[in-house]
């Protein structure tokens, strides 16, 4: 165990040349509209991100107003976590063609489960979001914030994808509920709403609502015959 000068020096390190924790996911929390600055984690720093990919759904995408014209792809990922089981949902920016920048890509349909933000440094792509909008009003929703650069095809040296980004949830299921759309710098242009994965309460199957009835069917008829 650290004597405290050592375990001083050791943090004051720790926090001046950034060893990796355990986790450096952000939880969003908060009840009003809260950005929370994301720096990446990759998989050595948390083995949770470890896993099971469920299903990979590649959506096209098409932006266009205000002069700027934007297209591509959006890698949807789902995956079961070894560690404990729970689900994690990423996404990638992969534009193919067109004008301008994607500035936020802003997703909904994960209310009611624990969130934890980020992306992953040691995956494919160029840029990565830099803030994650939380808005704890109830609806779940979340903004991935592209700060400087950008993705997209202003730079000159040609199409910028993005890292994959990802919430790590609460969740044990899964359905198509969720939605995102895209926004587009410099203008303000939007995308249309596209489906996505999303956390699901999955509802007791019939057989065993219809076993459950039966059975309580079954007490009240023997509860009936006592009292007879």
């Amino acid at each position: 165990m650290f004597s405290k000068p050592v375990f001083a020096i050791f943090l004051t390190l720790s926090l001046t040349i950034g060893i990796p924790t355990a986790s450096q996911a952000v939880l969003l929390t908060g009840a009003g509209v809260t950005d929370f600055p994301i720096g990446g984690t990759t998989f050595a720093e948390k083995p949770e991100l470890g896993g099971v990919v469920l299903e990979d759904l590649i959506t096209p995408f098409e932006i266009s107003g205000g002069g700027e014209t934007l297209s591509g792809t959006i890698q949807n990922r789902v995956s079961r976590s070894d560690i404990n089981g729970t689900l994690i949902f990423s996404w990638r920016i992969r534009p193919d063609s067109g004008s301008g920048d994607i500035s936020a890509f802003r997703i909904g349909g994960f209310e009611g489960f624990s969130l934890d933000a980020d992306w992953r440094p040691d995956g494919l792509g160029d840029v990565a979001p830099t803030i994650a909008r939380y808005f704890g009003d109830g609806t779940g929703n979340v903004n991935f914030l592209f700060g400087d650069p950008e993705v997209g095809g202003s730079d000159a040296s040609g199409f910028t994808e993005s890292k994959f980004f990802y919430l790590e949830t609460s969740a044990l299921n899964y359905d198509m509920s969720g939605e995102f759309d895209l926004l587009c710098q410099p203008n303000g242009c939007i995308s249309e709403i596209y489906s996505t994965f999303a956390p699901s309460i999955v509802p007791v199957p019939a057989a065993v609502w219809l076993f459950g009835s039966a059975l309580l069917g079954f007490i009240g008829i023997a509860r009936k015959r006592k009292i007879a």
